[in-house]
């Protein structure tokens, strides 16, 4: 499993840039594919079974999964995290489906200080993809 989930990390950034969130129990990714398609990834450390999740999403669902993960599952790492704030930006941005995915990840990539003082949850960029890859 630890194979399939370190292949998904390294041609994450393929087809443009993939959200990579991780906290002390498990790894989440929205990940561009080819088309017009998302990949949702988690990767739990404690599930022996099945840490492996993934699953590919038309932009819409992507969205919004991706928005349920960060307001109801990282909000128990980050408690400071302003969702409202990440929210009202989403909603001001006049966008949908994946142009409104890539403007939230280039939100939360470039401007994540602007939403909680604690700023480790998240991959920036390619060269930082080594942090999911020992984790697992």
């Amino acid at each position: 499993m630890s194979e399939e989930f370190k292949a998904i990390v390294d041609s994450s950034f393929d087809n443009g840039t993939p959200l990579w969130l991780y906290t002390t129990d498990y790894i989440y990714g929205m990940v561009p594919t080819a088309g017009d398609k998302w990949l949702e990834v988690s990767y739990t450390f404690e599930d022996p079974d099945e840490p492996l999740m993934k699953g590919e999403k038309s932009p819409d669902f992507a969205y919004q999964l991706m928005m349920e993960e960060i307001s109801k599952g990282l909000t128990f790492y980050v408690q400071d995290l302003k969702v409202p704030l990440l929210k009202e930006f989403a909603g001001g941005t006049g966008k949908s489906g994946s142009d409104l995915i890539v403007t939230i990840i280039t939100e939360l990539i470039n401007n994540a200080s602007k939403y909680t003082s604690n700023t480790d949850f998240i991959i920036k960029s390619k060269d930082e993809l080594g942090k999911l890859k020992e984790k697992v």
